[in-house]
């Protein structure tokens, strides 16, 4: 029995020899894995403050810097540019304690260069914007903005970074003496999940 025992025991042993592979007889398709490629999706989410840029330094209309909340979506057209859009909701309190409210919806193009985890984002979006002052609403205002920020890919799944706005939101009225030229700058803290 010790014999028989030993012989299958020899076997089992030199047939993990056979069957082993030997050291980079990998298997190798050519496949190149991109982290962002066609079809590849993200949602964004910015938490920050807005800067007003051309208001009145004197009087009851000046702004006071506020909060700003951004949420997108953006799909991948190939590793470098993605086409997508945005909403974000912000507010500014005046010296005189009066509410501006702005809702903008922006659709755009995103530009974003990578160095190895490091993402760097750069987005153009147009679209419109509901905004409210004074018990006044005005709907609908052009809404042009410009973007650009920095990530860092924590995995497949997540990246966080820092993020920069300038928004242009115009009010043009029939009497061209009302019009206002509402230019903002935004700072926020944002996290993006991949699919």
């Amino acid at each position: 029995m010790k014999r028989f025992l030993s012989i299958i025991l020899s076997l089992l042993f030199i047939t993990g020899f056979v069957f082993a592979e030997e050291e980079g007889d990998e298997y190798d398709d050519g496949y190149v894995y991109e982290v962002n490629g066609e079809g590849d999706q993200f949602i964004k989410i910015n938490l920050g403050s807005i800067i007003p840029l051309n208001f009145s330094s004197d009087g009851l209309n000046r702004l006071y810097s506020g909060g700003v909340m951004e949420l997108g979506y953006y799909r991948f057209l190939n590793k470098w540019l993605a086409v997508g859009g945005e909403m974000s909701a912000s507010y500014n309190i005046s010296v005189g304690e009066k509410i501006l409210v702005m809702i903008p919806f922006t659709f755009g193009i995103m530009y974003q260069p990578t160095y190895n985890d490091f993402e760097f984002p750069i987005f153009a979006e147009i679209g419109f914007s509901y905004e409210s002052w004074q018990n006044m609403d005005y709907f609908p205002s052009l809404a042009a903005k410009l973007e650009a920020g920095g990530f860092y890919r924590i995995n497949e799944i997540c990246s966080v970074g820092l993020n920069t706005s300038f928004m242009w939101i115009p009010q043009w009225f029939k009497d061209s003496q009302y019009n206002k030229n509402g230019l903002f700058m935004t700072a926020s803290i944002g996290a993006r999940y991949h699919f």
